[in-house]
């Protein structure tokens, strides 16, 4: 996907880029820039030791991003050793993170190439049984990330974020993307006002949050790789933040599946009427999210459609909600 965010770099650069992490010794012997990313620029990458990785670079300082999205390499970097010294999930091995700026007016690292392909590519291909078995497995690595806990809530790449509680959390999150969108001058489905009240509605039933808990939210099927019918890894950790499992992507209305909720376990969210509420909240900002963003990225009439309509949807249904 094209966006305004992404940095081309020339071979020199990544030549030298490689050659920090790795030592002058190992060489690029082959490069491909990556095309399914939506915010940060990544290349695939052969070295000469016979290790496949992908560089993954930050915008530059000067790119406009939603106010949520600062940071965004620092939060990826600490969330994914996170998880590793958490264990039991598979994520890429992380070779080396430069964040001095140095060779490039960016950010950047090197982690493990992942075998297979992403579950988005192949999910139309396999047979239900094999995309169950793909959804349970999901479902457990998901229960495991969501039990990483922090000490406050709010984004891991941005401290002024942190609250005390959830609700108070997830009110900064939404008055945060209110600001973005006015300065976009994004015109909504429905005053900013009036989306505004629909949520302060439904706020009271984030009380029942009391632990900060690891949320991957950008869990969805084109950061999970496959390969040979099992979960080779999950990429793509940037927007992680420390709130509500039940915000999780896998719980939403278009990607719960029975497999995923019996491989999470008996500590799955449920769709009783006591959360219902919250995940309305979460989809509602999910889908403010997508649309106040294709103003940032210049995105194509057709995408920007999509999510304008999908936000209407999602309006719909909270107005609907007792």
């Amino acid at each position: 996907m094209e966006s305004t965010t992404k940095t081309k770099l020339s071979d020199s650069v990544i030549r030298q880029m490689a050659a920090r992490i790795f030592g002058s010794d190992i060489r690029v012997t082959g490069c491909a820039e990556l095309s399914d990313g939506w915010f940060n620029t990544a290349y695939s990458i052969d070295l000469s030791d016979g290790r496949g990785t992908v560089l993954k670079v930050s915008p530059p300082d000067g790119v406009r991003t939603l106010r949520y999205e600062r940071n965004l390499m620092e939060a990826e970097v600490r969330t994914m050793r996170l998880i590793a010294a958490a264990g039991g999930v598979p994520i890429p091995r992380m070779y080396g993170y430069d964040d001095s700026r140095e060779l490039t007016d960016n950010q950047y690292f090197f982690q493990e190439r992942l075998t297979g392909r992403a579950y988005n590519h192949v999910k139309e291909q396999m047979t239900e049984e094999e995309k169950a078995e793909i959804d349970r497995e999901l479902g457990g690595y998901n229960a495991k990330l969501n039990q990483i806990t922090g000490e406050s809530f709010g984004y891991l790449g941005l401290p002024a974020s942190r609250r005390g509680s959830w609700k108070e959390s997830f009110g900064l999150m939404m008055e945060w993307l209110f600001q973005d969108g006015m300065d976009a001058g994004v015109k909504l489905p429905l005053s900013y006002e009036r989306i505004d009240e629909l949520v302060r509605l439904h706020m009271p039933s984030l009380e029942a949050v009391e632990a900060p808990r690891l949320v991957f939210w950008d869990l969805w099927d084109g950061n999970v790789f496959v390969n040979e019918g099992r979960v080779a890894g999950i990429i793509d950790t940037e927007r992680a933040l420390w709130g509500d499992p039940l915000m999780e992507h896998y719980f939403s209305y278009f990607a719960c599946s029975a497999a995923f909720l019996q491989g999470y376990g008996a500590e799955a969210p449920s769709a009783q009427p006591q959360t219902n509420s919250r995940r309305l909240l979460y989809d509602l900002h999910l889908a403010l999210v997508m649309r106040i963003e294709s103003a940032f990225r210049n995105y194509n009439e057709d995408h920007t459609q999509w999510t304008t309509n999908h936000l209407l949807e999602r309006i719909e249904a909270l107005k609907a909600a007792p």
